[in-house]
């Protein structure tokens, strides 16, 4: 079976293949690393004092529709007009 050669182009502009992945792989299995000198990259930051938790939720097309229309407008994401949607009906 002929493998196709695969090419996995990096945001930096690097190109990597899976020989590189494979010889990255080889190190890191061969190698002690101290992790206490790695910094660790801040992820997505807190709405609230947690962090959230994923609610997956079912909505009609037009619904979602709507939503992605406001979204557009007021400059933000579907889900942040989600979240407005609900704390002000709980608020209400």
């Amino acid at each position: 079976m002929n493998k196709r050669k695969r090419a996995y182009h990096m945001i930096d502009g690097e190109i990597l293949t899976d020989e590189d992945f494979e010889r990255m792989a080889d190190d890191v299995a061969t190698q002690d690393f101290d992790l206490s000198k790695l910094t660790r990259l801040p992820g997505r930051p807190l709405m609230g004092k947690a962090v959230a938790e994923v609610v997956p939720v079912r909505i009609e097309p037009e619904i979602v529709k709507s939503i992605d229309r406001r979204a557009k407008k007021e400059g933000t994401t579907r889900s942040d007009i989600i979240r407005q949607a609900i704390n002000s009906f709980l608020a209400g």
